[in-house]
C-alpha cells in the first residue's frame, strides 16, 4: 500500500478557493438556490407515482363521499342507524301516511297484506326494519296497485304517553302517485328539523313542505344538512309478478310487526259529534289531552 501525500499548498489553494466562492454569493441568491433544490424534490416525489400510472392522491382516504347516500338499496340505512346507535333496536315509532282521498294503505303482515286501511293511516313501526306497502283505490285509476317501502331510520322524541299524537308525517300527493305511475322512483326523505334554523311558521295546517332536489344530488345528505333525517319512502311502479316462495317473502322484507293505532280525533271531529264540552265563560274547553 502506498501512501500518497497532499501536497499543503494545492489544499491551502483549494481551500481558499471555495471560502472566497461563497463570499461572493450573496444570502438572498443562497436562499433561492436551495428552494430551487426543495422544489425538485418535492416535483419528483410527486411524479414518482404518476409515472407508474397513479394518481398523486390515490393513497389518500376520499372524505368528500358521504357514508350513506340515498340511492343504498333499502334497509343499509336502518342497519347502519342499528350499528352507529344501538338504544334505538326494539323502539316503536309513530307513522302517519296520508294520501289522497280515497287511497287504501295495506301493511304486510304475516306474508300477505293486511285489510286496508282508509288515509291517514297511523301506525307503529320499529325503527329500522323496512316496511312493504301497498297502495290501491289510487283516484284516476281504480286497477292500479304501487307498492312503496318505508324504512324509519330514527326517532323522535314526543311527550311519554303521548307518541301516537306527534307521528312522523309521510305524504305520498297526487304528483307522486303520478310518476310512480310512470315508471319513475320517487324518494321521499322525511327530516326533523334543526330549531335553530328552521322557518318559525305553523304549517300544521298546510300540505307537507318539499323540498325537491336534482337527480345528482343526494338527498339524504341535503336533509342531514338542513335536520336530522328520520324516514325514507321509495316509491316506483315495481309489480310482483309472485305471491309466494322465498322471492315473495324478501319482496316483502320479512314482514316485520308493526301496530295499527287509534287515528286521534281533531276539535272539529269532536264538535260535529257532540263530544266537545261547552262552557259558559268561554264556550269551549281547550283539549287537555
Amino acid at each position: 500500500m502506498k501512501l500518497v501525500p497532499v501536497p499543503l499548498g494545492l489544499f491551502c489553494y483549494r481551500e481558499s478557493s471555495v471560502i472566497e466562492m461563497l463570499q461572493r454569493v450573496s444570502f438572498p441568491a443562497l436562499l433561492l438556490g436551495w428552494l430551487a433544490v426543495i422544489a425538485i424534490c418535492i416535483a419528483a416525489a410527486l411524479i414518482n407515482p404518476v409515472a407508474h400510472g397513479q394518481s398523486p392522491r390515490a393513497t389518500l382516504p376520499n372524505t368528500a363521499q358521504p357514508l350513506l347516500t340515498d340511492d343504498m338499496p333499502p334497509g343499509v340505512i336502518g342497519s347502519v342507524q342499528l350499528q352507529h346507535k344501538p338504544q334505538l333496536r326494539g323502539v316503536w315509532q309513530a307513522i302517519e301516511i296520508k294520501a289522497p282521498k280515497g287511497v287504501q294503505v295495506n301493511f304486510a303482515e304475516g306474508g300477505q297484506f293486511a285489510p286496508d286501511i282508509p288515509s291517514p293511516a297511523r301506525v307503529a313501526v320499529l325503527v329500522g326494519p323496512v316496511y312493504r306497502v301497498r297502495l290501491t283505490g289510487i283516484p284516476g285509476d281504480e286497477e292500479l296497485e304501487l307498492f312503496p317501502t318505508i324504512e324509519v331510520i330514527d326517532r323522535t322524541c314526543p311527550p311519554a304517553e303521548r307518541e301516537h299524537r306527534f307521528p312522523i308525517p309521510i305524504e305520498i300527493d297526487e304528483q307522486d302517485l303520478a310518476d310512480a305511475a310512470k315508471g319513475e322512483l320517487v324518494v321521499r326523505v322525511v327530516y326533523v328539523e334543526d330549531n335553530e334554523i328552521a322557518e318559525p311558521v305553523d304549517t300544521s295546517k298546510l300540505p307537507q313542505r318539499v323540498l325537491d332536489v336534482r337527480p345528482d344530488q343526494n338527498a339524504l345528505r341535503t336533509a342531514d344538512s338542513l335536520g336530522r333525517p328520520v324516514a325514507i319512502l321509495r316509491m316506483g311502479s315495481r309489480v310482483p309478478n309472485i305471491t309466494e316462495g322465498q322471492d315473495w317473502a324478501e319482496f316483502l322484507y320479512g314482514c316485520p310487526p308493526w301496530t295499527l293505532l287509534k287515528a286521534v280525533p281533531t276539535k272539529q271531529q269532536l264538535i260535529d259529534e257532540g263530544r266537545w264540552p261547552i262552557t259558559a265563560q268561554s264556550g269551549s274547553l281547550s283539549d287537555r289531552r
